[in-house]
């Protein structure tokens, strides 16, 4: 890497495929919400960053101009649940090429394949961070599983420079594409119950329900955990936070799976409530198969969460000896929900564990630090 000014000047760089800045009133799960902690701290940094966000997710209201540092421009997004994305991710590529000179074109989300080799083909310096397979998802049918794989190879092909979010999905890529990756995870914060009374307005008692904090889709697999749950024979409850933005089949066996011992929260926006049911829940149940290293994950080990997690390889990689892992099989799980009940001292232990890993791997300094490290090395080559 050359030395002197391109080390240390600020760059400008254009963040496009996010739906937007997420805010105190405004709130995107996922990758939206890690790299809403990562834009500000590289504009912190002294850079110059533009997030272009989808128009039709940001009320008129809250379409601010900047917000921590970060410009903030807003693209029309028609299309519907299954192409704003791809249409948004359009306009922004067509602003960025013309009006942007950013000397890095950072997209999100391999799906945007197509549309970074246009940035690429044209002379631009551009990242990616691949986030997952999206070809693997089963809620996508198989054009767009076809589409998603041919961005994949797109992005493969022509981005300057790819980020993969966990080891495994490193690995992944080397031995799927023979393409070697940056590995940059996600971050969390640490942090502890201040207002347990907010539990409470979900029909629970601190301590007494288990927690699922997640989309509902089927790759995550609550219908898998519910039903292992009722089969447990626990006292507690089990409570849902989490929205879908269709309706399938999954959905409504979900909704005929709850009741009095299963409770659908829906979407929770206020982060507070959110964070108060991870700090007073016995225990988290994580079921993501898809992806690498998942941003709800983190979140469930910085508030201390016991977390009981499907046994993948990312899962794995995030939580090391840190949680307990289940395979796709219900009845195992009931039998794992019944031996945590009866071991207080390691459901202790592991709440413990998650913020000491978190601190020591998973800051969001530490994450923010190593994209401006990449950024700066991919424009001084």
């Amino acid at each position: 890497m050359s030395t002197g000014s391109a080390e240390t000047r600020p760059l400008r760089v254009g963040m496009l495929g996010l739906y937007g800045m997420t805010m105190p009133n405004l709130h995107f799960t996922g990758f939206e919400t890690g790299f809403g902690e990562i834009a500000p701290r590289l504009a912190a940094m002294g850079h110059d960053v533009v997030m272009y966000c989808r128009r039709g997710s940001v009320p008129p209201q809250m379409r601010v101009p900047e917000y921590k540092g970060v410009r903030l421009i807003y693209v029309p997004s028609p299309g519907g649940k299954n192409f704003s994305g791809l249409i948004s991710t359009f306009f922004a590529t067509l602003h960025a090429l013309t009006s942007g000179r950013y000397q890095i074109f950072f997209f999100v989300n391999v799906g945007m394949g197509h549309h970074a080799a246009l940035c690429r083909l044209l002379g631009r310096k551009v990242i990616m961070n691949v986030n997952g397979l999206d070809w693997t998802r089963a809620k996508w049918g198989p054009v767009a599983k076809w589409y998603f794989l041919s961005a994949a190879h797109s992005a493969v092909k022509f981005c300057t420079e790819l980020v993969t979010d966990a080891e495994a999905m490193r690995q992944f890529y080397l031995d799927r594409f023979s393409k070697e990756t940056t590995m940059i995870a996600y971050g969390a914060y640490v942090e502890s119950s201040t207002n347990p009374e907010l539990v409470r307005q979900f029909g629970v008692e601190p301590n007494e329900y288990y927690l699922i904090a997640s989309r509902l889709i089927p790759e995550n697999h609550a219908d898998l955990i519910v039903e292992a749950f009722l089969a447990s024979g626990s006292s507690r409850r089990l409570l849902i936070a989490g929205g879908a933005n269709y309706d399938s089949p999954f959905h409504a066996r979900l909704r005929e799976l709850s009741g009095e011992k299963v409770i659908l929260c829906g979407h929770i926006d206020d982060q507070d409530v959110v964070k108060e049911l991870h700090c007073n829940c016995f225990a988290y149940l994580h079921g993501h198969s898809v992806g690498g290293t998942n941003p709800s994950l983190l979140k469930a080990m910085g508030f201390g969460n016991c977390i009981l997690a499907l046994d993948t390889v990312f899962n794995r990689e995030v939580l090391a000896d840190g949680g307990l892992f289940f395979p796709r099989d219900a009845g195992v799980l009931a039998a794992m929900i019944g031996e945590i009940e009866g071991e207080p001292a390691r459901v202790a232990e592991l709440r413990r564990m998650g913020p000491a890993r978190i601190q020591a791997n998973y800051t969001w300094e530490k994450i923010a630090g190593q994209y401006d490290s990449l950024f700066r090395e991919v424009v001084a080559r």
